[in-house]
């Protein structure tokens, strides 16, 4: 979700009916395609559109004079629209205004954020509570939003001890390592609309990775990796675990662009389909592990 008023569209492969997204922000924010879009570029988008999913924020305050004329354009051209109570378009809403998920097996999509001016003061920020063993500090987890969900580090157990002990294998507590994950962080909500720990690792495979890595003191933190955010979500980072699933999202020279900033540039990528890691790229020569810049 972004956080000053414009709307997004996606397009789906050439040869198919095009789909546009369009999201709203209660700040006038539109978005096209996840980027920032005059009216202009909007008029663009929907000449060869077919359908649209819309998306407007706060949708039972007032509306911002944007969105009015978004929605012209729309009736002007008689497109089919669906409307979506979530930002990442998850869902569809129907004429009495209740919400019904979307059908499975449709292609996951880079969510809408928030994009800032200040995505390094922000990160800058992250990066602090993840390496602090404070109260409100360990794991952190961005949302498309900006807000963030903290876990904090577990309490010392029996249970945990073998995990560890993996984790120390991967990647040292000899000296405390920034890792950085990108995954969807959209979750489902609970029961109660409660979002737990079973549904954050439904959206996020990997997360007993990530909470074994800061539990042995690492500093972890994991965001969507969109491409306003790759570079600060990324930077000072010793290791980069990418969710297969998202690989495809990120922009075309992601990894040159996460290795840029990243302290020492180890990006792994998690498969979903057999829980393993594989490397994308190495700092230094060794085989069997990863080296680390101090």
């Amino acid at each position: 979700m972004q956080g000053n008023g414009h709307f997004l569209y996606d397009t789906e492969r050439a040869g198919r009916p095009r789909l546009t997204k369009i999201s709203v922000l209660a700040n006038g924010t539109l978005l096209v395609d996840g980027k920032a879009a005059t009216l202009e570029e909007l008029d663009t988008a929907l000449a060869d559109t077919k359908e649209i999913w819309y998306y407007r924020e706060t949708p039972h305050g007032e509306a911002p004079p944007i969105a009015v004329q978004v929605i012209q354009r729309v009736v002007a051209r008689k497109l089919p629209v669906t409307l979506s109570s979530k930002p990442d378009f998850s869902d569809w809403v129907d004429a009495k205004g209740v919400s019904h998920p979307r059908k499975a097996g449709g292609a996951l999509t880079m969510p809408a954020v928030e994009e800032r001016g200040e995505m390094e003061e922000y990160f800058a920020t992250v990066r602090r509570t993840a390496a602090g063993k404070g109260d409100g500090e360990g794991l952190v987890i961005v949302r498309p939003d900006r807000t963030l969900m903290v876990l904090p580090r577990m309490a010392e157990s029996a249970a945990l001890k073998g995990m560890a002990d993996n984790m120390a294998k991967l990647v040292p507590p000899v000296k405390q390592r920034n890792i950085a994950g990108i995954a969807y962080t959209v979750f489902e909500g609970g029961p109660q609309g409660t979002t737990g720990l079973a549904e954050v690792g439904k959206a996020i495979p990997f997360l007993g990775i990530l909470v074994g890595l800061s539990y042995i003191g690492h500093a972890v933190w994991v965001f969507e990796g969109h491409s306003s955010a790759l570079a600060a979500g990324c930077r000072d980072a010793d290791m980069l675990v990418v969710d297969s699933v998202m690989r495809p999202l990120l922009a075309p020279d992601w990894d040159t662009q996460a290795a840029a900033v990243m302290r020492s540039a180890n990006i792994v990528v998690h498969d979903r389909k057999n829980f393993g890691l594989s490397a994308v790229r190495k700092l230094g020569g060794d085989p069997q592990g990863f080296e680390f810049r101090d």
